[in-house]
């Protein structure tokens, strides 16, 4: 597996029937707050995954939602394996998958996933994916103080599957096909005005005059306001 911040596209594929991996790179990362998305591809399926945030501060929450459809004959999801950078603590409760229910309906389900310090995985007897009825991981990180700012973190992804749905299992393995995140510092709060986080100033306090009945004084030849007010 290539390391993770690594821009490494390499690929690998485990067992039969996804067919050849071919990657279609998707968008890099671009400013805070702005998502980017990679595709992969194997056999008849394709593998969009995205991070809402590719510059997160550290403290930032980020999700990745990874999206799996099938064309032609109906195939089977059983495993989904992400891999992320160590410094990315998962959010409890946000492993959700969404998919075709018995009934006709779409469902979004909580899962429990099986956590690493690198790896999260979901999985399931089979859920059918194909091009209607797509199959979608979310996934939401915590950016700790552990992850170094201005580096790249990677992301990858794991895939087990079936052709019909008959038991015949195969697998599928993008090693790095991110989407990656710039970590960005977070911001340095001033403890005296923190709605003005960069200042280390406090523009709302008193002035140099200070107090009633002195507004300080003004440079430029004007003289001094002192006792302006409340004067006799």
């Amino acid at each position: 597996m290539a390391k993770l911040g690594s821009r490494n596209r390499g690929l690998s594929t485990v067992g039969a029937g996804l067919g050849v991996i071919a990657l279609a790179v998707g968008a890099s990362a671009l400013g805070a707050g702005v998502a980017t998305a990679e595709t992969a591809t194997s056999g008849a399926y394709t593998f969009t995954r995205t991070v809402d945030n590719a510059s997160p501060k550290i403290g930032d929450t980020i999700t990745y939602t990874t999206v799996s459809k099938k064309s032609g004959i109906d195939g089977y999801i059983s495993r989904f394996t992400e891999t992320h950078a160590a410094c990315l603590t998962f959010v409890p409760g946000s492993a959700k998958v969404t998919k075709f229910h018995v009934g006709g309906t779409m469902t979004e389900t909580t899962e429990t996933p099986e956590l690493t310090a690198t790896t999260l995985e979901v999985t399931s007897a089979g859920w059918i994916n194909n091009g209607s009825k797509p199959v979608t991981m979310k996934t939401s990180y915590t950016v700790t103080a552990s992850c170094a700012p201005g580096t790249v973190y990677g992301s990858g992804l794991a895939v087990g599957a079936t052709v019909m749905g008959n038991g015949f299992q195969s697998s599928a393995h993008f090693a790095n096909v991110g989407p990656s995140i710039t970590v960005r510092a977070a911001d340095v709060v001033d403890p005296v005005d923190p709605v003005d986080p960069v200042d280390p100033v406090d523009p709302t306090g008193p002035g140099t005059g200070g107090g009633t009945g002195s507004l300080g004084s003004l440079s430029g030849g004007l003289g001094s306001l002192s006792g302006l007010f409340g004067s006799s």
